[in-house]
Order: structure tokens, then sequence, then C-alpha cells
């Protein structure tokens, strides 16, 4: 899993479970994989935080 360097934006001072290298749940990534793969507008970087914190 390729970490994000600890550059967390979740409004908690904690390290969430990329920085603490945890391994993140399959359905959560199978999720993710299949919202990148469909055709649509590109989020920007904002706008994916937002949709992610809204699961």
């Amino acid at each position: 899993m390729i970490q994000h360097e600890g550059r967390c934006d979740d409004g908690t001072d904690d390290p969430c479970p990329i920085c603490r290298g945890e391994e993140l749940d399959p359905d959560f990534l199978a999720m993710i994989e299949a919202a990148a793969a469909q055709p649509g507008r590109v989020m920007t970087g904002e706008e994916a935080i937002e949709w992610v914190r809204s699961l």
C-alpha cells in the first residue's frame, strides 16, 4: 500500500489508517475502484475527499 506521506486532512490530529500503514477494507477499495472506472466528470481532490466522507 502506498502511503500518502502523512498528509491527512480529516479534521483531527490523529493519523488515518493509510498513515498508520493499516490494510484498508477490501470492500471499500473495490467501491473506490468501481467509482473510478465510471465515465464522467473528474473530481478535484477536495471533491473526492468530500465524497469519501459522505460514504
